[in-house]
């Protein structure tokens, strides 16, 4: 029983060592796809199960432009010759460092170090497939916009803007966005073409911008390596002033403590809203009782809101009005319409008449009310008389 046992025993090692093929291992220390500059690597070759016929493995060093083979060694690290690789020729600080054979330490890595690595086993009887890697050290850059003819840009007027970006390595990829809508694919990029250091970009549209462009954002997102990298400008866009909303009839509660009219417009530069009396021409914001409030809606676009109080309005009145009475001014003042101006650089460019239309029966029972109190003061009055007349 126990020589059936050491017989199986030498059968399972003996198709373990058939079975188990020598491979070559090709090792970055640590692993990573992109390495930030500055950085150690170790880099080491060796062969997995060797067999005692396996001959030593060989690591190599290929050079990207050219595509030389250069056998890693501690001569071409120290005493590099006439034909050697330029980064080993200026390896005067031992920065490239020959730890053992097939095992190279480099110190603080630099973008130049950007290469290709082989492990194979030129002399090995077997047949062992090599491993390559390749080492790619980021080198980061920042995009840059370019705006012609001229900033800022001008509504209708045919401009061509740019995104560059110099020096850098690797170009993954590239993303333009306005306001979070990618817009690459309506302009014209040139990558690089080749994976060598140093690398550029651009990215170049012709566009004819309108009002909405005005404080939309542009961005530009470049990958290198693993990091994005960004270039972000707001866009400001001249454009002429002009009314957006601003209806002729507009619908007014009277019997609320406060009421209100409004208008949106646009224009860049700010263009200012001037209220007046339709009667008169009488600026509404020398009225007391009455509040204009200006909203930035964003993009240029902007919201005047004129609100009235109607406790204010129906208790005083102004001196431009002295034939109407004070209970009666808040429902003239309404009745008489307003007249809304868009002015720039104290031009009127243009100009919106605005009725107010009441709810019904409004007025009537504002008149109603008014001829209640007056009807009733007068009673008080009467009631005061009759009694001097009983004493």
């Amino acid at each position: 029983m126990f020589l059936l046992l050491i017989i199986l025993l030498s059968i399972i090692v003996n198709y373990t060592a058939q079975t188990t093929k020598p491979e070559l291992k090709l090792t970055f220390i640590p692993d990573e796809k992109y390495y930030s500059p500055y950085n150690t690597l170790e880099i080491l070759c060796e062969i997995i199960n060797p067999t005692d016929h396996t001959e030593s493995p060989q690591l190599w060093y290929i050079d990207r432009k050219t595509g030389k083979h250069t056998p890693m060694s501690r001569g071409v690290l120290i005493n590099p010759t006439d034909d050697s690789p330029d980064i080993f020729k200026h390896n005067k600080h031992q920065r490239l460092q020959f730890v053992k054979k097939n095992h190279i330490r480099i110190r603080s890595l630099l973008t130049e170090d950007t290469a290709q690595y082989e492990c194979n086993c030129p002399d090995c009887e077997e047949v062992i497939g090599k491993q390559t890697k390749e080492l790619h050290v980021m080198k980061l850059a920042e995009p840059k916009w370019h705006i012609e003819p001229s900033w800022p840009l001008q509504e209708h007027i045919k401009s061509i803007i740019e995104c560059t970006i110099d020096d850098f390595y690797p170009y993954v990829n590239h993303k333009i966005l306005r306001n979070h809508y990618d817009i690459t694919s309506e302009g014209k990029s040139l990558i690089p073409i080749t994976n060598i250091y140093p690398q550029k970009l651009s990215w170049e549209a012709t566009v004819i911008p309108s009002a909405d462009w005005h404080n939309t954002t542009l961005r530009c997102t470049v990958t290198e390596g693993n990091h994005e990298m960004h270039a972000i400008k707001v866009l400001e866009v001249l454009f002429t002033s002009r009314f957006l909303s601003c209806h002729n009839r507009q619908l007014i509660n009277m019997m609320k403590e406060e009421a209100s009219i409004e208008c949106t417009y646009a224009g860049n530069p700010e263009p200012t809203l001037i209220w007046r009396r339709k009667t008169d021409k009488y600026p509404l914001a020398s009225i007391p009782g009455i509040r204009i409030q200006i909203i930035d809606e964003h993009h240029g676009k902007y919201k005047s809101i004129v609100t009235f109080n109607r406790k204010i309005l129906t208790t005083t009145s102004d001196n431009k009005k002295s034939n109407i009475t004070k209970d009666t001014y808040y429902q003239e003042l309404l009745t008489n319409s307003f007249i809304a101006e868009l002015e720039h650089n104290y031009e009127v460019i243009n100009t919106r008449s605005i009725s107010i239309v009441f709810i019904a029966g409004q007025i009537k029972e504002e008149k109603y009310n008014n001829l209640s109190i007056k009807i009733k003061h007068n009673f008080h009055v009467l009631i005061i008389l009759i009694s001097f007349l009983i004493i």
